[in-house]
């Protein structure tokens, strides 16, 4: 069958491994701080950065292993539109525009990368980016005088991906069965495009995560494409439901792809696991059931923002991008609270083991349960200055993010699930244990203490119970929840033992 040759080829093209990369880019960019990636001033920064030096170092085949941070999140965007990626490469004279299948979600530029950035880039640093205002930024200085073409429009575009990833945050988008199922899911869905080419078709979130991965691998993409679409379109299927800005249209389009989906292949399009959250179902690492989230605020601040203001506003303008009004949250995934949590669990094991000698001495001290504290305070702080931050593919926090097998038996949807109509989002919480679940290995076992706090947290408070008749007019007293502490074995953080 048609289908079965193309799960087999997108299964060899964009396997989970190749998911798992992309969502690794997705946790950097939700980690940048002063604002974040995906708008603003240094999603400008990104872009611009993008076209003038990155596209330079692919026109002149530079050995470049990857790009910064920044850099790479544009040119990924930039990919997720075939047909204009192609003609704006072809108009900068790049003749091979394809990233090989092992880069392309690859960043952090490497000290071996230093003279090939050099060379296009002169005095202008790989990373951190220029801040605004400065002698190299893109408001001042010569590069201010280079005009550029498509820089602004992919900066435009970047905001578009600051929720997904929320929806991808679940356990179950790690699993490798599920991944495979959801493999899967898109032939189909390529399928129905290809059956209803006037139609704007929105993707579930499992669907949406490996369209998206496959955009990424450029080449292979436009492979595909031109199979299965020769007949019907002459570019590269591009994912328009992203350009659909109303909400209503939006679910509209939704609903008439489950309708769809459902009549040529006799099952339900979407179940609340592969359906995306809703806009209202925060991740609960962002919610006061996290211990650490009122340290959250260091992705946002920039305390040379006085300063800089003029600089960022200038450039706003520049790109016909709007100012954020003052004080306005930066919509991000979730993401950037699961790093800080692990940061914040990682550095406090490290700290008190230095200080009680690997444990031997003085673990119930006051005084070292302090400096560690300290230790923690003074690395989350650094996050605002570009310090402590995934900005490397081989990061630990990132290697902790890998494809799972599925334990004992493939993943399914249970059948109560598949019952389930189709629905724009739904409203399922996350579990307690989700956070902990979602990294592998030592990054996982940091994060288990945190696990019992959140369920406290997130549990409805019991009903009281009922008064002995000689209580009924008695003052009502509060019931207060318990945490027990278990023994603190090696490998776990004592960062949960000393906040409880």
């Amino acid at each position: 069958m048609e289908s079965d040759y193309y799960v087999k080829l997108i299964s060899l093209q964009a396997p989970p491994s190749k998911s798992v990369e992309f969502l690794r880019l997705l946790h950097a960019v939700d980690c940048f701080p002063r604002g974040g990636l995906y708008t603003g001033y240094y999603a400008i920064a990104a872009a611009t950065r993008y076209e003038r030096f990155w596209v330079e170092i692919m026109k002149k085949k530079l050995s470049v292993v990857a790009p910064p941070l920044d850099i790479a999140f544009a040119w990924f965007v930039h990919r997720q539109d075939p047909a204009a990626y192609q003609s704006a490469m072809s108009g900068k004279g790049v003749t091979e525009v394809h990233p090989r299948p092992s880069k392309a979600f690859a960043f952090g530029p490497r000290p071996s990368d230093k003279k090939s950035w050099k060379s296009v880039a002169s005095n202008h640093p790989a990373w951190p980016p220029p801040a605004p205002g400065s002698v190299h930024s893109q408001t001042s200085g010569a590069t201010a005088s280079v005009p550029v073409t498509f820089a602004n429009q992919v900066a435009a575009t970047m905001g578009r991906f600051s929720q997904m990833l929320k929806s991808w945050l679940r356990p179950q988008f790690l699993d490798r069965s599920f991944l495979t199922r959801a493999q899967e899911r898109y032939v189909r869905f390529l399928e129905l495009s290809r059956d209803h080419v006037d139609k704007v078709l929105v993707p579930t979130a499992d669907i949406a995560l490996i369209w998206h991965t496959h955009l990424g691998l450029s080449d292979e993409y436009a492979a595909t494409c031109k199979k299965m679409f020769h007949k019907v379109r002459d570019d590269p299927l591009r994912p328009d439901y992203l350009y659909i800005t109303d909400p209503d249209n939006l679910a509209a389009a939704y609903d008439e792809t489950a309708r769809l989906y459902q009549e040529k292949y006799g099952q339900p399009y979407d179940t609340p696991e592969t359906a995306w959250l809703a806009d209202a179902v925060p991740y609960p690492l962002v919610t006061a059931a996290n211990p650490l989230a009122y340290a959250l605020h260091v992705f946002d601040d920039n305390p040379d923002r006085v300063k800089q203001q003029t600089a960022i506003s200038i450039a706003l303008r520049g790109a016909g991008l709007a100012e954020p009004q003052p004080g306005a949250p930066t919509v991000r995934s979730g993401a950037h609270a699961l790093y800080l949590t692990w940061l914040a669990a990682h550095r406090a094991y490290e700290s008190y083991d230095d200080l009680t000698c690997n444990r031997c001495c003085f673990t119930s001290s006051a005084t070292v349960n302090q400096k560690t504290i300290r230790d923690v305070t003074s690395s989350l702080v650094s996050i605002a200055y570009f310090l402590e931050l995934p900005d490397i593919d081989t990061h630990p926090y990132l290697m902790a993010i890998v494809c799972k097998p599925s334990v004992g038996h493939d993943w399914k949807p249970s059948a109560a699930l598949e019952a389930v109509g189709p629905t724009i989002s739904v409203m399922a919480p996350f579990s307690p244990s989700d956070p902990a679940e979602y990294l592998h290995g030592r990054a996982s076992h940091l994060l288990k203490g945190l696990t019992q706090m959140l369920a406290l947290a997130m549990s409805p408070p019991p009903p009281p119970p009922p008064a002995a008749p000689h209580q009924q007019s008695a003052s009502p007293r509060l019931g207060t929840a318990t945490m027990v502490v278990p023994p603190l074995d090696p490998w776990d953080s004592p960062l949960w033992r000393i906040l409880v």
